[in-house]
């Protein structure tokens, strides 16, 4: 039987049993992991606080005929303050299960790993409006899973205007001459503070990613686009983030 010893998220976890339950991992390097964790709900388990949900540990497994089983754990990040309100922990679980979406599995994508861990890490601290936050981390997602949209010139005639739009179906800028022959596709009106906003989101190294700040209207037109441009290209709607709008009463962004 082989032994793994991955730094992983725990991103899911689902009880089994008594005391058992069954959690799945973002392991570095490793993608997405399911483990056994035996005994790690009885309050006086040594694996009880490693194993929890949103919680990045240190672990050694052991390889089974089905789950890896965790053998040993150490908490590295506990995100502990998000926990304390239902919305943070709204925004954390829509984070985690965005990121759950688009993992590819047996795929190590360390890059995504480390997006959502210093996501979590700046809601924690409470250092950034988490609706801000939330815009960064789907149009920064997108980009690392293949998405990035042209924010240089117009998509189809590779100009400017006096006006510029974005096209998410068309996956970028569109000018004010190309946006009346798109045939009713929606376009959301971008200006140039929120496309230097977006610019800086897709273009800036990680450790500055969230160091910057915006304006309430540039905030506004950040929702509606990262919103839209992430749904058209997910396929489908994430169903912790209708919750999360239930939550902070935002049913239309």
């Amino acid at each position: 039987m082989g032994t793994l010893s991955v730094d992983a998220l725990v991103i899911k976890e689902v009880n089994v049993g008594e005391a058992d339950k069954i959690i799945t991992l973002f392991a570095r390097n490793k993608g997405k992991i399911q483990a056994s964790a035996r005994g790690a709900r009885n309050p006086r388990s040594r694996l009880v606080a490693a194993t929890q949900f949103l919680c990045y540990s240190s672990f050694v497994l052991y390889k089974g005929k089905e789950l890896y089983r965790v053998n040993q754990c150490e908490v590295i990040e506990s995100f502990y303050n998000i926990r304390k309100s239902i919305e943070s922990l709204s925004y954390a679980t829509y984070f985690v299960d965005l990121a759950s979406e688009v993992m590819k599995e047996g795929y190590g994508d360390n890059n995504l790993l480390k997006l959502l861990l210093n996501t979590l890490y700046v809601l924690s601290n409470n250092k950034k409006d988490p609706m801000l936050l939330k815009s960064i981390y789907e149009l920064r997602l997108m980009s690392l899973i293949g998405y990035a949209p042209n924010l240089l010139a117009c998509v189809h005639c590779g100009g400017s205007g006096e006006r510029m739009f974005f096209n998410s179906i068309s996956g970028g800028l569109v000018c004010d001459n190309c946006v009346e022959h798109l045939n009713g596709r929606s376009d959301l009106a971008v200006s140039e503070g929120t496309l230097s906003a977006m610019r800086y989101i897709l273009y800036s190294k990680m450790n500055r990613l969230y160091s910057f700040e915006v304006s309430p209207r540039v905030q506004k037109e950040l929702e509606a686009i990262t919103k839209d441009f992430l749904l058209t290209h997910i396929g489908k709607e994430i169903k912790s983030l209708k919750y999360l709008e239930n939550i902070i009463g935002k049913q239309n962004y």
